[in-house]
């Protein structure tokens, strides 16, 4: 068998260009959102009509301008230590929308839907087979509902 080394040189040239990147980190404080969880199917913490908080948190990154972390009856169901981190579009100052699409399997963390317009976020995975829907309650002034 023959090993690929201009391959494997190529690629190590190719990420020793990047330089080392430095983490993401959050930063201010965070806006906070309660919300009720509506469906939740799998084994997971958050039972229906069971309480959240969604926390949304401006980070210093240049993509992954958010960190978004979520609660439910206590247990962080979304955003652990070093996790949550996304590219959210904004509305002012306002983050309105994120959707981390990669699983568990792929990125160590569910897969995560936030919409404050829609008034709602789902948090999903895999592994486990795990889907829970959360209403957001009391959203800023100018969206439905609030």
């Amino acid at each position: 068998m023959r090993t690929p080394w201009p391959a494997l040189t190529l690629w190590l040239a190719l990420a020793s260009c990047g330089g080392a990147q430095r983490p993401v980190e959050p930063m201010g404080e965070p806006t906070l959102y309660p919300g009720r969880v509506v469906a939740a199917r799998g084994p997971t913490m958050a039972q229906d009509g069971g309480r959240c908080t969604i926390e949304v948190q401006e980070a210093d990154g240049s993509y992954l301008n958010c960190r978004i972390r979520i609660r439910c009856n206590g247990d962080l169901v979304y955003g652990l230590s070093g996790a949550g981190f996304n590219n959210c579009r904004r509305d002012g100052p306002t983050f309105v929308f994120a959707h981390d699409s990669s699983g568990t399997r792929r990125d160590g963390d569910p897969r995560m839907f936030f919409d404050l317009m829609a008034g709602r976020v789902i948090i999903s995975d895999d592994d486990p087979d795990v889907e829970v829907l959360v209403d957001i309650m009391n959203r800023p002034e100018g969206y439905p509902d609030s």
